[in-house]
């Protein structure tokens, strides 16, 4: 071993300290995908190993004391998570745990999926693996596995990574899982939830290819409806969301995961498009942006054969707002909101001095002007050499 982890297999031999690869790593090991992120956690004291890792490495180091764990950023850019391995307890439906300290077996009993409660024994000794809960048969047939049906109870916001998961490798949710999860909804797990929590699990699911598969996935388990019951996943919601992805590919940099909040919310009512708005604790703009969804939609579609960058400035339109109607309502709306989408990325070569230089009085009419000149320009109503001209005959009210 190299690098970062071999610098913490040699410090553990040194401490005869139990090392462990533990959770995602080991999972992507053995599915041979790319280890993005990596953990280590030791049966001892994390924060202690990991400042002399760090003084013997030459690392950076962020300690939290309070939970036993450290993140250490090496030369070169490489990250290693270390924390202690700990047992946990829930004092109610989704808060937060109280933990303790304990061993590698009861770490890995904590985990939210077989798949991910897999370690490999990193020192001291030679490696091997350690897999109490069948992980990687559950690896071999495609499967997400709740370890126990207290788990959606413990942390509701295990259901969203059910799906994450499951969209992300091509698996399926095992039966019992799923029936664990209903049952928690049933007994109102979900409500426990704060909205910080609940916005982040959705950002994350939304910010990963196959939205539409992953909005499938949480309506057959009926998680859309316990964020709210407006939140379903009909056909056109689906085709929507598959859209959106293609809108975004073609359109790179200019939208994100709220794009595919605002199609996966589809035709709400302005009092659903509220509540969730609410529930996934949206702040500033893109709060706004969905209390108005239910009526742009509306207006779009009566105004079909005549959008362009006219409306786009008058409702000060976001790109994400842009993508998400045109992939929700489809043709004839769609092609056209793509277009003036493709259009922002316009902007004029002119200014207010050069109206000022041909003879236009200082003034608001300047503005107005530039504004009908962009429209014009993004419209193509005019080419890049009529600005100025078009600029000054707007601005004397010459034009129409």
């Amino acid at each position: 071993m190299r690098g970062p982890i071999g610098a913490a297999r040699k410090l553990a031999i040194a401490e005869k300290a139990p090392l462990y690869l533990v959770g995602g790593a080991v999972r992507d090991l053995l599915l041979r995908r790319p280890v993005v992120d990596v953990d280590l956690a030791i049966e001892g004291d994390a924060v202690g190993f990991g400042k002399s890792l760090a003084r013997t490495a030459g690392a950076r180091i962020s300690a939290h004391e309070r939970f036993g764990t450290v993140v250490l950023e090496f030369p070169g850019g490489a990250r290693l998570d270390v924390a202690s391995t700990r047992k946990e307890t829930y004092a109610s439906s989704g808060a937060l745990p109280k933990v303790g300290p304990a061993g590698i077996e009861e770490d890995l009993a904590r985990r939210d999926f077989t798949i991910n409660a897999m370690a490999i024994r990193i020192a001291p000794g030679r490696p091997f693996l350690l897999d109490p809960f069948g992980g990687r048969r559950d690896l071999r047939s495609g499967t997400v596995r709740m370890l126990h049906e207290k788990s959606p109870h413990d942390d509701p916001t295990r259901a969203f990574r059910a799906a994450r998961y499951a969209n992300r490798l091509g698996f399926s949710v095992e039966g019992r899982t799923r029936a664990w999860i209903r049952e928690a909804i049933r007994r109102r797990a979900f409500d426990s939830i704060s909205g910080d929590r609940m916005r982040r699990e959705i950002r994350l699911l939304f910010s990963e290819e196959n939205r539409a598969r992953a909005a499938g996935l949480l309506s057959r388990l009926g998680v859309d409806r316990a964020v709210d019951p407006a939140l379903t996943s009909p056909l056109a919601v689906r085709r929507g969301l598959s859209r959106a992805e293609r809108i975004a590919s073609r359109h790179p940099g200019k939208t994100g995961w709220f794009l595919y909040l605002l199609v996966w919310a589809g035709d709400v009512s302005e009092k659903a498009a509220a509540r969730i708005a609410r529930r996934v604790a949206l702040t500033r703009g893109d709060l706004s942006r969905m209390l108005r969804w239910p009526s742009l939609l509306a207006r779009l579609r009566r105004e079909a054969r005549s959008i362009g960058p006219s409306i786009a400035r008058a409702e000060r339109l976001s790109p994400e707002e842009i993508a998400a109607a045109a992939a929700f309502l489809g043709p004839p709306a769609g092609p056209r909101l793509e277009l003036l989408l493709r259009s922002l990325d316009t902007s004029l070569s002119i200014g207010g001095r050069d109206l000022l230089a041909a003879g236009v009085p200082a003034g608001p009419r300047i503005g107005k002007a530039l504004e009908a000149t962009l429209d014009a320009l993004r419209e193509g109503r005019i080419s890049r050499g009529r600005e100025l001209e078009f600029a000054v005959e707007a601005a004397l009210g010459q034009t129409r």
